[in-house]
C-alpha cells in the first residue's frame, strides 16, 4: 500500500510538473491572440494593412501620400526591419504631399505572409516586382531602399532600368566583390530555426522584444512605437526573413556581378562611414549613448571626449572605405551621387528630418519625363 501511495503521488507530482508549462504557454498563446488582434486593429486603421497575392503567398504593400504625386517612391527595407513602415514615416512626411509613397515588406516582414521559398536575389525582386503590378502601382519607380535593400534595388535597377526612375539608398549596403566575405555562402533555414518561429508565433516573442528591437527616441509617439512593435513581432515568427539572412553573402555577390552601368539618378546618403571630423564622431556617440541608456542596454557607452585617441584611427579608416569600397560601388552603378550625413544606421530615426530634406530636394531635382 506504502509503494502505491508513494507512486500515486510521483505520478502526481510529475503531471503537475507537466501541467506548468502547458498551462503556461497556454495563457501566452491567449494573451498573444488578444494583443496581435488589438495591433491588427491599430495598423488597418492607421493605412498600413494591405495584403496583396503574388501566388503563393501575399505581401503587404501599404500606400501614403499623394497618389497623383510627381513620383511613386517604392521603399526597400533593411535585413531585419519589419517596422520600416513606421519607423520611416517620419522621413517620408517630407515627401509625402507631393508624391505617392509606398511600402512593400518583404516575405515574412510584418503583414506579409511567411513562405518556405528559399529568398533568393531574384526570388525577391519578383516579389516585389508582382506585388507592386498586382497592387495596380505602376511604373517607373524611384526605389528608396535602406540597408540591404540596397543589394536588391541595385540588381532591379540595371536588371529593369524602364521601371526605375531613380534610385535612393539610405546607408545601403556597400556591394564589391568581398561582400559579406565573413559570411558563409548559403547558411540554411535549420530546425532550431523553425522552433524558435513556433515560439514566436504562440506569443513568446513578446518577452524578448525589447531586447530584440528597441525603443523609438524622441519624438516618436506612443502609438508609433506600438504600431513598430507589432510590426517587429510578425517580423519574428516567419522563416523568410532566416532564409534572407543567410543568403546574404550568395544575394550580395550575386547583385555585384549582375549590375549594369546606367544613367538612372542615384543617390547615395551614407551615415555609418560618413563622420569626417570628431565633432560628428562626438554627436553620433551621443545619440547611441542615449539610445543605450533608454533601452538599458549591457553595453560599454562610446567615448565622447574630443582628446580620445581613437577617433583619428576612426576617421582615416571610414575615409579609407568611402575611397576602396563606397566609391567604386557608386562608380559602377553610373549616375551616382554619394552625400555624407553622419550618423547611425538608422538614420531615418535620428535624422528624419535632414533625411527626408536631402530626398526631396533630390526628387524636386531629377529630370522632367
Amino acid at each position: 500500500m506504502k509503494r502505491k501511495k508513494v507512486r500515486r503521488i510521483l505520478v502526481l507530482f510529475l503531471l503537475i510538473l507537466l501541467a506548468v508549462p502547458c498551462l503556461f504557454a497556454l495563457g501566452t498563446w491567449i494573451f498573444h491572440r488578444v494583443k496581435t488582434a488589438q495591433e491588427m486593429r491599430l495598423l488597418k486603421e492607421n493605412g498600413y494593412f494591405n495584403p496583396i497575392s503574388v501566388g503563393d503567398y501575399s505581401l503587404n504593400v501599404a500606400r501614403f501620400g499623394n497618389g497623383q504625386g510627381a513620383h511613386t517612391i517604392v521603399a526597400l527595407a533593411g535585413l531585419g526591419m519589419g517596422d520600416f513602415p513606421v519607423a520611416a514615416r517620419r522621413m517620408t512626411a517630407h515627401m509625402e504631399p507631393d508624391n505617392a509613397v509606398v511600402f512593400v515588406d518583404r516575405a515574412g516582414y510584418g503583414l506579409s505572409d511567411d513562405t518556405g521559398r528559399e529568398m533568393t536575389l531574384e526570388r525577391i525582386v519578383a516579389d516585389y516586382r508582382t506585388a507592386l503590378k498586382n497592387a495596380g502601382v505602376e511604373p517607373p519607380y524611384v526605389l528608396m531602399a535602406h540597408s540591404i535593400g540596397g543589394v536588391y534595388s541595385s540588381w532591379w535597377a540595371s536588371k529593369y532600368p524602364d521601371e526605375i526612375e531613380a534610385v535612393v539608398q539610405i546607408d545601403g549596403t556597400q556591394l564589391s566583390e568581398t561582400a559579406y566575405e565573413d559570411e558563409p555562402d548559403n547558411s540554411p533555414v535549420t530546425f532550431e530555426d523553425k522552433v524558435l518561429a513556433f515560439l514566436a508565433r504562440i506569443g513568446f516573442s513578446r518577452y524578448i522584444l525589447r531586447s530584440e528591437h528597441y525603443l523609438y527616441p524622441a519624438p516618436f509617439t506612443e502609438e508609433e512605437q506600438a504600431l513598430g512593435d507589432a510590426l517587429d513581432l510578425m517580423t519574428q515568427d516567419s522563416i523568410a526573413p532566416v532564409s534572407e539572412s543567410g543568403l546574404r553573402r550568395e544575394n550580395a555577390r550575386f547583385a555585384w556581378s549582375g549590375i549594369v552601368p546606367n544613367d538612372i539618378p542615384k543617390l547615395y546618403l551614407c551615415s555609418s562611414w560618413g563622420a569626417q571630423t570628431k565633432e560628428d564622431l562626438i554627436e553620433t556617440a551621443r545619440w547611441l549613448n542615449g539610445q543605450i541608456r533608454k533601452n538599458h542596454l549591457d553595453m560599454t557607452l562610446l567615448p565622447t571626449d574630443p582628446d580620445d585617441e581613437r577617433f583619428d584611427a576612426i576617421l582615416k579608416q571610414m575615409k579609407d572605405l568611402r575611397r576602396t569600397v563606397l566609391e567604386p560601388y557608386a562608380e559602377k552603378m553610373g549616375g551616382c551621387r554619394i552625400i555624407l550625413l553622419p550618423g547611425d544606421h538608422m538614420i531615418y530615426e535620428q535624422k528624419p528630418d535632414a533625411c527626408g530634406q536631402i530626398i526631396k530636394d533630390f526628387l524636386d531635382n531629377l529630370p522632367a519625363e
